[in-house]
């Protein structure tokens, strides 16, 4: 690998032109090529491809050179995509109160059925196993044209795009690092050419190999012998349709910063697997024992005495010479500390997955249950890491809502009446779901206490953290909920005009005459 975490690109243009487009996307292709180079490596070593890392060839008994690769790199993987990544991000409303809109609840719970139609569980877990493993991940959004819509179907379509295929160039001119390039490219086998598609907020450019603009009209100018100058086509949505995921600010995959260890391990497993097997292998010592002989004949016919070898099931049968020696047969191998050395290995390999975050899923935790059990196994670290990652990746599906939405009022089959037309970004956030370590009868008690206090419905339910739409949940469940907290608020005011002191919390001396009629009873 040349780095660790992918490259950023930049661009210090202040504005994208048809002059200029070229010249930025030839640059920054350069770079990407070095991250194409180290994701190609990150996906190998998910794979299994791990080569060992020795310093030197194997000198002792080359000819046993066990590779055994033990791929903890796959299990962070396989862990984070079943636990952060398990439910597909949904939207849920913000608030009910910030904008009163009527019906936004309605407009998220439809935005949510175009995701559904457009597959997007399947696709989340593209996008993330490509989070995962390169920390990058892109998606790209535009309207569904109209000859292809059917009643039904979303009105935008989603695509995941491999990171080694497509980049986001940024502006190192304007303070706020804004996107300035979204493009993807493709190799076309038969003629040799790559075709880019570069996206800026009002243009959309077709490239063929870094060098001429082929689409939108022809530019005039004085220049011979030159390719003809053409000016791209407008972007209708006025944005850039390529949303650029990070997994961290650092750029990186899941394990990418524990691969020295791992190479590590996987050197370790494979000295113990060579030990195992030289020593059922061993080459055998001996001194003062003289074998059998036979004699042979060569291929030129000549006989010469040779000791025989021995095989499977012969025995082999010493004397004591003469002089007094004692024969020794003894097999040739290294004394190994099997049990230190098993210990290494399982100790190295608790450690990498600790350090990303996975916790131990089969550690004896019997006598200790609740909070305890998940911070003594690591989940608790493991649901703290998520929530981080979290704060980012909310902000990379944000920034594709906003698209999302563009696309949406850009389709020709939309009807005006439809609610979504009027959802803005700040209408709405997205909701994630884990399947913690928590019982469900944990998150019931909660929402009903929650609710039974006054919480709103809605923040309960997304707190509740149980359902993997929770829009289409407060939809369909709102008028009971509500009714039921009127009921309960109704009834507690009506308890209070029956009995004043109910909201009393303890007894105190104003009791005691009541409670005791025979004690003061001047005072009654």
């Amino acid at each position: 690998m040349h780095n660790i975490g992918r490259i950023q690109l930049y661009t210090d243009i202040p504005e994208i032109t048809y002059d200029n487009v070229i010249d930025v996307v030839r640059k920054a292709f350069n770079v990407h090529k070095q991250n194409v180079t180290d994701i190609n490596y990150l996906l190998d070593f998910d794979m299994g491809i791990q080569p060992l890392q020795r310093k030197e060839p194997k000198k002792y008994r080359a000819d046993i050179d066990c590779t055994c690769i033990d791929n903890v790199a796959h299990e962070v993987v396989e862990f984070k995509l079943g636990f952060d990544w398990g439910n597909p991000i949904t939207l849920v409303q913000r608030g009910e109160k910030d904008s009163g809109t009527v019906d936004e609840a309605q407009a998220i719970s439809l935005l949510n059925e175009g995701y559904e139609a457009e597959d997007n569980k399947s696709k989340t877990q593209k996008l993330a196993r490509f989070i995962e493993i390169a920390g990058i991940g892109h998606t790209y959004v535009e309207t569904r044209k109209k000859d292809e819509w059917q009643e039904g179907d979303s009105y935008f379509s989603l695509s995941v795009l491999d990171p080694r295929c497509a980049f986001v160039i940024y502006s190192s001119y304007h303070i706020d690092q804004r996107v300035m390039l979204g493009v993807t490219y493709r190799h076309d086998k038969s003629t040799g050419n790559n075709y880019f598609t570069c996206f800026s907020k009002d243009r959309r450019y077709e490239i063929v190999n870094l060098e001429e603009i082929i689409n939108g009209e022809v530019i005039e100018e004085d220049k011979r012998w030159r390719h003809k100058n053409r000016s791209g086509e407008i972007n209708p949505l006025g944005r850039n349709p390529i949303t650029e995921y990070i997994r961290s600010y650092d750029r990186t995959g899941a394990f990418e910063h524990q691969l020295s260890e791992m190479n590590n391990l996987n050197l370790m497993l494979s000295d113990f697997s060579n030990d195992v097997e030289q020593n059922t292998q061993a080459i055998f010592h001996t001194n003062d024992v003289e074998f059998p002989k036979e004699i042979i004949t060569d291929e030129n016919g000549n006989e010469k005495e040779v000791v025989k070898k021995l095989k499977t099931g012969d025995w082999l049968q010493t004397y004591t010479p003469q002089d007094g020696k004692t024969p020794i047969v003894e097999a040739l191998a290294i004394n190994y500390d099997y049990e230190g050395m098993l210990n290494n290995i399982q100790q190295a390999r608790a450690r990498i997955l600790q350090k990303c975050d996975v916790p131990s899923r089969a550690d004896n935790a019997s006598n200790i249950t609740g909070l305890a059990t998940d911070t003594a196994t690591g989940w608790n670290a493991a649901e703290n890491a998520a929530n981080k990652k979290q704060n980012i990746i909310e902000g990379c599906k944000m920034a594709e809502v906003e698209v999302v939405l563009a696309a949406i009022k850009n389709s020709l089959v939309i009807e005006q009446s439809n609610p979504m037309l009027k959802l803005r970004r700040i209408d709405m956030k997205a909701s994630f779901k884990r399947s913690k370590n928590y019982e469900l009868t944990t998150k019931v008690n909660f929402f009903a206490t929650a609710v039974s206090h006054g919480i709103h419905g809605l923040h309960a339910l997304r707190q509740m953290n149980a359902f993997e739409d929770v829009n289409q949940v407060w939809e369909d469940s709102k008028e009971l909920i509500e009714a039921y907290q009127k009921s309960i608020f109704e009834k507690s005011s009506s308890n209070q005009e029956e009995n004043p002191n109910s909201n009393r919390l303890e007894q105190d001396m104003s009791d005691q005459i009541a409670n005791s009629p025979n004690i003061d009873t001047d005072r009654s």
